[in-house]
This record gives C-alpha cells, sequence and structure tokens, in this order.
C-alpha cells in the first residue's frame, strides 16, 4: 500500500461512491488473556453495524440486521494507519493515546478508563462513517465485518510502509514557510487556533466541575450516613422524628447519586469529547501543513528553475561560468573557453527543460491538494458542528434530568415531612 502522490490520484480522491447508512455502536469492553503464545492481557470491543450498504450484507453472508465483531485497539490503529496511508488527502480523525498514565500505574483495564476509550473509539469510528470518502473504503468493511480479522492483519505484514518521501520532506521543510499563503488558509488556521484555545479552556473547567461535583456527592453521603445513624437513635423513642429523619436521608442520598451520575457522565463522555475535538483540530492542522509542504516544494523548484535561467542567460551573454582564475588555470591546462562554455549552456538547457516538466507537475499536486484540503475543512466543520449541538444538547438534556430528578424527589420529600 503506498499513499497518493500525483495529481491524477488527487483528483480520484474527489470521485464519491453513493453514500450509504453507516451507523456504528463501540461498547462492552471486556478484559480477555492472550493465547497460548502470549501471556499479556488485552480489551476487547465490541463493533455493532447497522447498514443498507449491500457489499456489507454480502459480505457478511447473513441475513441478521446488526453485524458484530469484536477488536482490540490494536485493530483499530491499524485501520487509522491503513486509512492514514491510502489516504493523504483527508483528515483522519485520531485515535485515544495508547501511552497514557493508567499504562504506567498499571490500570488500564479499570472500568474508568475502558468506558473512556470505549467512548474515544466510538468518537473515531463515527467520523470515519460519515466521511464520504473514508466510509467507502475496502478496509473499513473488512474491519466491521470479517470473522477472520487476524488472517488479514497478518496478510498486511510488510505490506504497510508509510510514505518515507512524505515524511522526510515534512522535516527537511518543518522550519521552512509558504511565500505565498491563501487568505482563506490564513482565516482557516486563526480560526482552528481560537476553536483549539476554547475547547481546551472548557476542558479545564469541566475538569474542575467533574471534581467538585464528586466532592459534593461525598459531602452529601457523608451527610446521609450521620442522618442514618440519628435515625437508628431515634427508632424505638421518637417513631415519628425516626421517619422524618428516614425521608429526609432519602431526599439527601438522591442528591448524592445525582451529583455522581452527573460527573460520570461528564468524566465519561462530554470531557472525553472536549480531548477528542482536540485532537481532531490537530489533525485537520496536520494536512494543511501537507498542504503547506507541497506550496514549498513547488516554490523551491521554482526558485531553482529561475537560478537556472539566469545562469544559462549569463553564459550565452559571456558574464557567466567560472572565477577569473578558473579561466586562467583552464586555459594553461589547454582548455577550449569557448567549448566549455557551449557543454555548460547545453547541460543547463537540459536541467532546465527537465525542471520545467517538474515544476508543471509540482504545480498541479500543489493545486489539487489545497482544493483537497478546502474540500475536507468543509467536511470538518460541517462534523465539528454537528457534534457539537449534539454534544451541547446532551450536556443540555443531562442537566435538565438531574435537575427534574431532584425536584421530584424534594417535592416528595416536602410532602411527607
Amino acid at each position: 500500500m503506498t499513499g497518493h502522490n500525483g495529481a491524477e490520484s488527487l483528483e480520484a480522491e474527489t470521485t464519491h461512491k453513493p453514500q450509504y447508512r453507516l451507523e456504528i455502536l463501540v461498547s462492552d469492553p471486556q478484559k480477555r488473556h492472550g493465547d497460548q503464545t502470549s501471556a499479556s492481557s488485552y480489551v476487547s470491543y465490541q463493533i455493532s453495524t447497522k447498514t443498507d450498504n449491500p457489499a456489507y450484507l454480502r459480505s457478511h453472508k447473513s441475513d441478521d440486521e446488526i453485524i458484530v465483531v469484536h477488536r482490540r485497539y490494536s485493530d483499530l490503529l491499524l485501520l487509522y494507519n491503513i486509512l492514514l496511508n491510502d489516504h493523504p488527502t483527508c483528515i483522519i480523525p485520531p485515535l485515544p493515546d495508547k501511552k497514557v498514565f493508567q499504562y504506567i500505574a498499571g490500570d488500564r483495564f479499570s472500568q474508568s478508563f475502558t468506558q473512556k476509550r470505549c467512548h474515544s473509539l466510538q468518537n473515531f469510528l463515527r467520523r470515519v462513517a460519515c466521511h464520504p470518502i473514508l466510509s467507502n473504503s475496502s478496509v473499513l468493511m473488512v474491519f466491521l465485518v470479517s470473522n477472520d480479522w487476524d488472517a488479514y492483519r497478518k496478510s498486511l505484514s510488510g505490506h504497510l510502509q508509510m510514505n518515507k518521501e512524505e515524511v522526510t520532506d515534512a522535516f527537511m521543510n518543518a522550519f521552512k514557510t509558504a511565500h505565498k499563503q491563501n487568505d482563506e488558509f490564513v482565516e482557516i488556521k486563526e480560526k482552528s487556533d481560537k476553536l483549539d484555545h476554547n475547547v481546551a479552556k472548557i476542558d479545564k473547567i469541566f475538569h474542575r466541575v467533574v471534581k467538585k461535583n464528586d466532592s459534593i456527592s461525598e459531602d452529601y453521603a457523608t451527610l446521609g450516613a450521620n442522618l442514618q445513624d440519628l435515625q437508628e437513635l431515634c427508632s424505638g423513642e421518637n417513631e415519628d422524628l425516626a421517619r422524618k429523619a428516614k425521608v429526609f436521608n432519602d431526599g439527601i442520598t438522591q442528591l448524592s447519586y445525582g451529583f455522581r451520575d452527573l460527573s460520570k457522565y461528564l468524566a465519561y463522555e462530554y470531557i472525553v469529547d472536549l480531548k477528542d475535538l482536540e485532537h481532531y483540530i490537530d489533525s485537520m492542522g496536520q494536512l494543511i501543513k501537507l498542504k503547506d509542504q507541497k506550496q514549498i516544494d513547488y516554490e523551491e523548484l521554482s526558485e531553482y528553475l529561475t537560478k537556472s535561467i539566469n545562469e544559462k542567460n549569463n553564459l550565452i551573454s559571456g558574464y557567466g561560468g567560472s572565477n577569473f582564475f578558473t579561466n586562467k588555470l583552464e586555459e594553461f591546462a589547454g582548455i577550449n573557453q569557448e567549448a566549455a562554455r557551449r557543454e555548460k549552456i547545453d547541460k543547463l538547457e537540459s536541467k532546465i527543460s527537465s525542471l520545467s516538466g517538474e515544476l508543471e507537475s509540482a504545480k498541479r499536486i500543489a493545486d489539487a491538494f489545497e482544493q483537497e484540503t478546502l474540500r475536507e475543512v468543509a467536511l470538518f466543520e460541517e462534523l465539528k458542528t454537528k457534534e457539537l449541538k449534539g454534544s451541547l444538547g446532551s450536556l443540555a438534556d443531562h442537566h435538565i434530568e438531574f435537575y427534574q430528578k431532584m425536584l421530584d424527589a424534594w417535592v416528595k420529600v416536602d410532602e411527607n415531612l
């Protein structure tokens, strides 16, 4: 598998196949033990797919409406790398990092960690499913349908090679910038930087909210325990007070559970969504950097061509060539100066002809990359807006549910006191 480098490949990316419904759910993280050849354990995730794509249904060879497979994190990482390799002009949604603190602490099998990762993997696959090109990739269908994924993994061994040329170019051009920046991309970068800053700020705020809610929940739980002691002390001596203490304690317990459940939603879903969005913004930035790299390639070729043309013109006019001392040494050595000048001109003409062709190709690639990047940014904006709307709606719904439950609970407390 190789990345697309030519303008023709870039143009092929824009051909969209019919878009089918593709709904993917990641759930039920389970700790599993490796086979006899491996003593390590891992977490398996259930991936359920519902689609009307006939190719999926034919490949699945079943009449079941929902296709279910089980995959581990490394399987999703392989899918990510293949998509990244095969679709260099697409914004590939990010995966959650593998190297996190929980791994160092030995807590990667905890419910907290696996549930958060499960939600993050769900975000990844949902974004892939919403992309008109990525959702139609053959590897995605194999990933979601195949019952023999391990054999597929082995068949890829040694064949998945990231484009080394692009990696080298990215390293060489790391400190360079394109001279001619499209105003549209300047605006895109400013907007993405501002969005990234705001999302990171909201992320920090809600981390503090979770800690505060957890603290409040613990305080109410402690109060409830004390009320329980009071209820037991009053039992048998003052049954009416004991009954009222129990009623009030029930309300306090509901309040404690309510704050705990709200914190769990914020920590396991909403904050995970914010962090994934930060990484998604970074993925868009990486594609824009790759677009800039193509522009830099074109600009450097253009400068090299201009330099070669000037050098040839100087030779033709008699001002070019080697310096005075070199010319004298060549004369003493019996070298024909005019013949040497003509040879240099011929070599430069050949170089200019070759560079002109390369420059035209680099221009086509840079322009195609720019158009593809604009298309991807538009898709990103559309999906980002949809995600933020859904995430904020869910945040509002959970808070409304929390306050409604508390209202119902305390109305009942008030009636029974």
